[in-house]
């Protein structure tokens, strides 16, 4: 009696041949360190930048369980697609909370995000995890007519030298946060070079200054608030569900690459059988969290549990596979490198701390 696969879990029929496509992309760019154009290019060619775009304005509007599904695939298949598209998503669904809220600049963005034309991505970061340059990293300032000011940076953004708008959050001098839709060719802003990160370097991720930027009433999206984010989550806050999916995603691509070695190891099937019943226990958890469930876990405990996991489960991947795996040919290594950076990438407080204590072997109180 055949057994159901506990790694089909989240499969999407809908993506045909694009995991494997993506595979083949994932080590020349992780090699080459620049700008993925045939990454990019294979998810536009399948449609992907349309999925967190409302129907209204050319797009599917996939609901959040469809998109943790799908997110979840694109990691399987290369992280650096999948993170790209995260940031790209989170700018986007920010411009979507802001449209839905009757912003004409926001749904005009939306237009040529959907149809290829625009691409937004986000930056943050300073309002939420990274501490990299202060708590006004991006300061503003009130202008007259009801504009601001932008001096200083986003530390971590995405895809910077490609985009055509950031989705940026500044901070007042009495604290008071505002959202922004910035466009990249905007006077005074500046994108630094890609920094040179031990994993995922041809995401493009760089700082990107501001030195006097000129804020008009029509680009402000949210704010002033003390809490802008809030207003403006979409369901995709620092540490969320997407974020874990990605985690889950890759951890299948390194599991199902064990299963492949199985047949010629035995000393595989007893690690394999476990490893696999514990992806289950998390990919449902994520599943259950996204749908809604009342009984789901919340989004900081799927974090908590995918974090460790996707470390474990593309170590044991790289330990099954001895000394061929650390070839820089071999998606072992690449794979075990790029796991690391679920332990810095948007990684909220409590996540942190209980990594911490993991790795110490301190059991939290």
């Amino acid at each position: 009696m055949s057994h159901p696969d506990p790694l089909a879990l989240l499969d999407d029929p809908d993506l045909g041949d694009l995991v494997p496509r993506l595979q083949a992309l994932d080590g020349p760019a992780d090699d080459s360190g620049d700008w993925p154009g045939p990454l990019w290019s294979a998810l536009a060619g399948a449609g992907v930048p349309r999925w967190p775009v409302p129907p209204a304005f050319g797009g599917e509007g996939l609901d959040l369980a469809s998109l943790v599904r799908r997110e979840a695939a694109l990691a399987e298949g290369s992280l650096t697609a999948a993170f790209i598209f995260s940031q790209f998503n989170a700018a986007t669904r920010r411009l979507v909370a802001a449209a839905e809220a009757g912003h004409e600049g926001a749904s005009g963005w939306l237009g040529r995000v959907a149809d290829g034309r625009a691409f937004p991505t986000i930056g943050t970061s300073q309002l939420t995890t990274s501490r990299r340059r202060g708590t006004r990293a991006l300061a503003a300032e009130p202008s007259p007519g009801g504009g601001y000011r932008l001096d200083g940076a986003m530390p971590w953004v995405t895809a910077a030298g490609r985009a055509d708008v950031f989705v940026a959050g500044a901070v007042l001098e009495d604290g008071g946060q505002i959202l922004v839709a910035l466009p990249a060719d905007r006077p005074g802003l500046a994108v630094g070079p890609p920094m040179p990160l031990a994993a995922l370097q041809a995401s493009c991720t760089a700082e990107v200054t501001c030195d006097g930027v000129a804020v008009g009433p029509k680009d402000v999206l949210f704010g002033p608030d003390p809490d802008v984010l809030s207003l403006a989550s979409g369901g995709a806050g620092a540490g969320g569900l997407e974020t874990s999916a990605l985690a889950v995603g890759q951890a299948r691509a390194a599991l199902r690459a064990l299963r492949a070695l199985a047949p010629h190891r035995d000393d595989l099937d007893e690690p394999i059988e476990a490893l696999e019943s514990a992806w289950g226990e998390v990919a449902s958890g994520l599943l259950a969290a996204a749908e809604g469930r009342a009984d789901a876990p919340s989004a900081s405990e799927i974090r908590t549990r995918a974090n460790p996991f996707v470390i474990r489960a593309t170590h044991a991947y790289l330990t099954a596979r001895k000394g061929t795996g650390f070839l820089r040919t071999d998606p072992a290594q690449r794979w075990a490198r790029q796991a690391m950076f679920f332990l810095v990438w948007s990684c909220p407080g409590p996540v942190a701390r209980a990594a911490m204590f993991e790795f110490a072997g301190i059991c939290p109180g």
